[in-house]
């Protein structure tokens, strides 16, 4: 058992079991992604994760996009895997939305890039992303001006696997959703456990639709 064969495992087996057939994909990050951020000085080996595409099927009406390659365990040999520790990060994003868009590739590859960098120190005093944490993209998620998602917020998911083991180690499953700039305010004031109550209350939480109105 070696990376490659983990890779696989993750893209050849794991994911179509969870979430059906790759519609599109692989979409890699760029340089750009990571410049765009405020680093360019970037691992080669960023470059090989990526972000699929999946359709919507019998089992999930929305469209569904996963990153890939982050739980890669990239420091550690084959002989000392270990399937009861994290695989690389421990962790792959998703963002499941109402209509397909690149727009959607695009931000997951962002959040991805983002907490790469934050997991490597490139932001002092600042941790990778943790459930419940809120981040601002400074423009509308489809660069839409009439769009009021502006910013995200990292929830679990409510459906399905949480997470999947690898040969190398667990894998949580975590997922982006959209929010507006007043649910942002909400959020602030009043937690962001608050705020998932409101979004579910009114039906839209977890699934990203870049067309609804704000719910705070």
């Amino acid at each position: 058992m070696d990376l490659e064969e983990v890779w696989r495992i993750r893209e050849e087996e794991i994911y179509p079991s969870l979430f059906g057939p790759v519609n599109r994909g692989i979409f890699t990050l760029g340089a750009d992604t990571f410049s765009r951020i405020g680093r360019n000085n970037i691992d080669p080996r960023w470059l090989f994760m990526g972000v699929f595409e999946f359709a919507p099927n019998r089992d999930r009406s929305n469209w569904l996009y996963v990153t890939s390659g982050y739980s890669n365990p990239w420091e550690v040999e084959p002989e000392n895997f270990d399937p009861a520790r994290d695989s690389g990060s421990g962790i792959e994003f998703t963002l499941e939305t109402s209509e397909q868009g690149d727009w959607a590739i695009r931000t997951l590859l962002s959040m991805l890039a983002f907490d790469v960098l934050l997991s490597v120190g490139n932001f002092p005093n600042s941790k990778p992303l943790a459930i419940g944490d809120r981040i601002p993209l400074r423009s509308s998620i489809t660069g839409l001006p009439g769009c009021l998602i502006r910013n995200l917020i990292l929830v679990e998911r409510e459906e399905g696997s949480r997470e999947f083991n690898l040969p190398s180690g667990k894998v949580a499953l975590a997922r982006f959703a959209g929010i507006t700039d007043s649910e942002l305010a909400f959020a602030k004031e009043n937690s962001s456990a608050a705020l998932c109550d409101r979004l579910k209350s009114a039906g839209c939480y977890t699934v990203t639709d870049p067309h609804r109105n704000s719910v705070a």
